[in-house]
């Protein structure tokens, strides 16, 4: 269908700063018209190009003659409004929106531009362990105006080095929050405090998952789970509980007219809980599938306790765990081990960067 536009030159003696009106009529009734409008603003005195504005006007008819509502009119005013609020129709009326609730970052292209050079990147970044930093770096896209374009740019240039500038930032702060987790444990901290460091920092846990279900974690009416965590495999989610370092206690008593290691209280109640929640989200399965779109089928638990101590200790957890189905138990060093493997890999990163660009 054709669009008419109708041009205006307002008064020069009376708007010096407007040489020409542009409008067209997207709706009209008999007693209500909807107008968009296209101000050039110049300047009074130079008579230079300043900006535009498009308006969205509302008039109604009153005795015949059509009358302004500003109460229901809007501005766009200047070309970066106009260009976000075009490149958002654009993007909604092409089907272009995810069909999913959530914010989404609209960044503009230039012609012949490859998306799949961008992904690409994007996949490297997170493979190498950098998607805290990325999400940090979004996040200040999402605040300021150009920053997008600058930071695809830089991942599309160089994503060996914004990967190596990612694992920079992100080493430094996983250094601090390991230390962190080492002076808990030295304080023989509760589990809430555990708990807290562990939901800020899920890296902590490894490359072997790759989600942390921070929403999800009450998948049965009366238990709360510490951590939910979806395994980078194979994507099926497991259950980690976090218990105390129980500095000075061993998990494991030793029998000695059996000679052999038996748990100690605390990890018989650990294993017989977790064992609970494996039992509770079974039965519940289809109804936690249905409702939170979670599989718990053949889900395994990890449980946190204690210290490593000495090695009959270890050898006796060595043993306890090869008979233990679908549940492991590791030990506040052995976790402190899996965290400091990803701040060395973190580390490589950065040093082969360096010695690449000869530093």
């Amino acid at each position: 269908m054709p669009t008419i536009i109708h041009s205006t030159r307002p008064d020069p003696s009376l708007h010096p700063e407007l040489p020409q009106v542009n409008s067209i009529v997207l709706s009209e009734g008999p007693r209500v018209r909807r107008e968009l409008v296209h101000y050039p603003v110049h300047s009074r005195n130079t008579g230079e190009f300043k900006t535009n504005q498009i308006t969205f006007r509302s008039r109604k008819n009153v005795g015949g003659n059509w009358q302004n509502e500003p109460a229901k009119s809007f501005t766009l005013d200047g070309d970066d409004q106009i260009r976000m609020a075009v490149r958002f129709i654009s993007t909604a009326c092409t089907g272009s929106i995810p069909d999913l609730a959530g914010d989404f970052l609209m960044v503009p292209a230039a012609r012949g531009f490859d998306a799949g050079e961008i992904q690409a990147a994007l996949d490297e970044l997170g493979a190498s362990g950098q998607t805290d930093v990325l999400a940090g770096l979004l996040r200040r896209v999402a605040r300021e105006r150009g920053a997008a374009v600058e930071l695809f740019k830089r991942v599309i240039a160089d994503p060996d080095a914004f990967a190596a500038a990612a694992a920079t930032l992100n080493l430094a702060r996983y250094s601090q929050e390991l230390k962190r987790m080492e002076a808990l444990i030295d304080a023989d901290a509760r589990e809430q405090d555990f708990q807290t460091l562990l939901g800020q920092n899920p890296w902590m846990f490894g490359s072997e998952y790759s989600e942390h279900l921070a929403d999800e974690r009450r998948l049965t009416r009366d238990t709360q789970q510490d951590f939910l965590l979806r395994r980078t495999t194979d994507g099926y989610v497991e259950v980690i509980e976090i218990k105390t370092p129980l500095t000075g206690v061993g998990l494991f008593r030793f029998d000695k007219s059996r000679k052999a290691h038996f748990a100690g209280q605390d990890l018989s109640a650990a294993v017989g809980q977790v064992s609970r929640y494996i039992e509770e989200l079974e039965a519940d399965r289809l109804a936690i599938k249905a409702r939170d779109g979670i599989d718990t089928l053949k889900i395994r638990a990890k449980i946190i306790i204690g210290r490593d101590l000495d090695e009959e200790q270890q050898v006796a957890l060595r043993r306890f765990n090869g008979h233990l189905h679908r549940i492991e138990v590791i030990t506040f060093d052995q976790l402190v081990s899996v965290a400091r493997r990803v701040t060395e890999h973190l580390r490589s990163v950065v040093s082969h960067q360096r010695a690449a660009n000869g530093l």
